[in-house]
This record gives structure tokens, sequence and C-alpha cells, in this order.
């Protein structure tokens, strides 16, 4: 398991943002690297998944993680069971026009 987070001493912030205030690009740059750590292993042969559902409160405190360190999602590593099969949903693709709006 990785677990992906950004430092909000460094991350690039725009104070100025007229959307969003206190803009941080932490939770994008995270998820950029994130993806990017899942092609790799995919590319090895280690099969991925990202976890965005969990309380980050509490993965803070179980890994005792410095205030300033904001955890994103985890990344569960891990060789396929050869006798396993992946459930069909997974290969159940909704039509675009059911989650995209174009405004």
């Amino acid at each position: 398991m990785i677990l992906v987070c950004y430092d909000l001493d460094v991350v690039w912030t725009e104070p100025n943002d007229r959307l969003f205030n206190n803009y941080n690009s932490g939770e994008q740059d995270a998820s950029i690297a994130a993806t990017t750590m899942m092609y790799e292993a995919e590319e090895l042969g280690v099969h991925t998944i990202w976890v965005r559902g969990f309380d980050s409160r509490s993965v803070k405190e179980v890994f005792e993680l410095p205030s300033n360190i904001i955890p994103v999602m985890m990344l569960g590593l891990g060789y396929p069971n050869e006798k396993s099969k992946p459930n069909g949903w997974h290969f159940k693709r909704n039509a675009i026009s059911e989650f995209v709006k174009y405004i």
C-alpha cells in the first residue's frame, strides 16, 4: 500500500484565485503522480487500485503525519491471483452523457 500525500509547505498556491479561496494544486498534483505510479506498476505486472474513501483525520493519526502533510489517496498494490476473475461490473461502462454536463 502506498499512501499518496502532498505537503502544504511546498505546494503551489494561488491566493488570488477568483473561484477558490487560497487554491493549492496539492490534490491535483498528487493525483497526477499517483496515476503515473499506477501506470508504472501495471507495466511491471503489479496490479493497482486507488482508494479515496477514507477518513483523512484517522489516516493522519494512524500514520502520525505532521499537520502540513495532507493524505489524498492510497494505492493498493498486488500481483493478480490467477484463479480469481474480475466482477462483471468492472467492465460496465456508462454513457458519457450520464456523468458529464456541458455548460
